[in-house]
């Protein structure tokens, strides 16, 4: 199978190479935003297992002076 994939890819790069570029802008600009939105869950998942689930509170009462 790796080498059918990598035939493909050596034709497909070698007779359409504007297709190509295409076809590699998406793949990178797919794999940022999957990376960015992993990272927002584990980051934002972390955070609230640190501030004890109590982060509306915590910013609610910035809010209001931090009374």
């Amino acid at each position: 199978m790796h080498e059918s994939l990598a035939g493909f890819l050596t034709t497909f790069s070698s007779q359409s190479p504007i297709l190509w570029a295409l076809l590699v802008m998406a793949v990178i600009a797919v794999t940022g935003l999957v990376l960015y939105g992993f990272w927002e869950i584990v980051l934002r998942g972390i955070s609230l297992v640190f501030s004890g689930g109590s982060r509306k509170g915590s910013n609610d009462s910035a809010a209001r002076g931090g009374h």
